[in-house]
Order: C-alpha cells, then structure tokens, then sequence
C-alpha cells in the first residue's frame, strides 16, 4: 500500500510539473523592445520609448509603441512637395535578423498606395497583415527630402493580402512632454500563417515616416508545451499501478 501510495504521489507531482509548463507558455513571446533615450533627431516630439510585444497561444499579437509622435501625426512637413510626417507600418520578418522585413501590419485596409497615407480620411484605425515583397523607405516615402531619416518606414509592394485587423491610439498624457509616451496599438492573428508558426525568432520594426527615431529588435519565440489528453493521464496512474503493485508481491514473496 505504502508503495502505491508513493507512486500516486509520483504521479501527482509529474502532472504538477506537466500543468506549471503548460501555464508557462500561455505566452510565446512576452517582452519589450527599449529604444535608446535622447537619440531621436528633430527633438523630443519624434521620440520613440519602447516597442511592447505579447503573442498568445492562439496566435493573438499585440504590439504597442510608445511614442511622442501621436499628437504630431500628420502636422509635421519636410519641406515643399515632400509630404507631412505620418505613422509608419509596422514591418515584421518571421526569420529574425536574417531576412528583409517579408510582413507588414499596413496601416490601411484598402489596396492604396502609401502615399495616401497623407489624407485625412486615411486614419479610420483599420488595417491589414500584408505579406510583402518589399519595403519603402523614408527617402522614397518624402521625394529624398534632405530633411528625414534613412530608414525602412512602409510596407511596399504586397504579396498576400491578410485579414482586416484593427490599430488604435492611447493619448494617455494630452499636451504630452518630452517623457510623457502615447500608444500606438496594433493587433492581428497570425495561427493561419505557416510563417509565424514555424517561426523561432521574427524581427520587428516601427517608427514614423521620416524615421527619426526608430524602435527595432529581434525576439525569440518560445514552444508550446503540450499537456497530455485526459486518456493519456489515465493510462498513466494504471501503469504507475501495476509497477507498484508488482513491487509490492516481490516484496511480498522474498518475505515468505
């Protein structure tokens, strides 16, 4: 009886441990991405802070940037004929550092071109995970104004359109300062994209349109821990006690 009372609590502990692993990766990635302080050229209004990114089991992603430039969205120029600064794209590569950026969450549900990002009728918080192809750049986005960045801003030329997905922007600190942060939200699935599932580290980049401060990073994707079926459990504690049960008829027959 001591024995299988033993085992029982064997058992108990290994499924202890099986549920705990389960828990702990609820989560596939759950991290931040810092931006350096002060480095953002053209002052504190284009500052970047930090990039927040989670991604559920069920392939829900949520990245939030925290920025200065909410308030300043589409009221900056760059000089005449080169445009206003606007949000940029959040630009994503599912094989870490060793790709182009190959998705883009496109601040834009249509099939427009980026340029449109502009007009005031644009900003209606909906948009698309867009396999792309390519990227557009700050310099390309603002006619090679000698006033912005040199940076990857935009998605570029689309390879596969995904589903309609949502951003939103949190002015948490109206009037903000040069270290009160607003947030820019993106949320998208990705459990259909055989890029992100296999993915085991994927790249993430975001800043405005004339990249003068620019949050980027790569992180690791963690694996999901299986928990055993109902069955399996019970064909463990059977197996647990026909071992005990032996144990204890050896026992039984080396004492006669």
């Amino acid at each position: 009886m001591a024995l299988i009372k033993q085992a029982l609590s064997l058992f108990l502990v290994a499924s202890l441990f099986v549920t705990t692993n389960a828990l702990a990766s609820d989560l596939l990635v759950n991290t931040t991405i810092a931006d350096s302080q002060g480095d953002a050229h053209g002052g504190w209004i284009y500052e970047v802070d930090k990039m927040d990114i989670q991604w559920d089991t069920d392939g829900q992603v949520t990245v939030d940037i925290y920025t200065n430039f909410v308030d300043y969205n589409n009221e900056k120029g760059t000089g005449r004929r080169n445009g206003k600064i606007v949000l940029g794209d959040l630009l994503m590569s599912t094989d870490g550092a060793n790709t182009p950026y190959n998705y883009a969450f496109m601040l834009s549900d249509a099939d427009r071109n980026r340029n449109d990002y502009w007009r005031k009728n644009h900003w209606d918080n909906t948009g698309r995970l867009n396999q792309i192809s390519s990227t557009i750049s700050s310099k390309q986005y603002h006619n090679n104004s000698g006033s912005v960045q040199n940076g990857q801003v935009m998605g570029g030329s689309v390879s596969s359109y995904g589903e309609q997905a949502a951003w939103t922007v949190d002015r948490q600190n109206a009037g903000s300062s040069y270290n009160n942060f607003d947030v820019i939200s993106f949320s998208f699935n990705v459990s259909g994209i055989d890029a992100f599932k296999n993915a085991s580290q994927v790249a993430f980049s975001w800043t405005m349109s004339c990249a003068n401060d620019v949050v980027q990073g790569v992180v690791d994707v963690a694996k999901v821990t299986s928990v055993p079926e109902p069955t399996t459990f019970l064909l463990m504690l059977i197996a647990l006690g026909v071992i005990a049960n032996t144990k204890r008829k050896k026992v039984k027959a080396f004492s006669a």
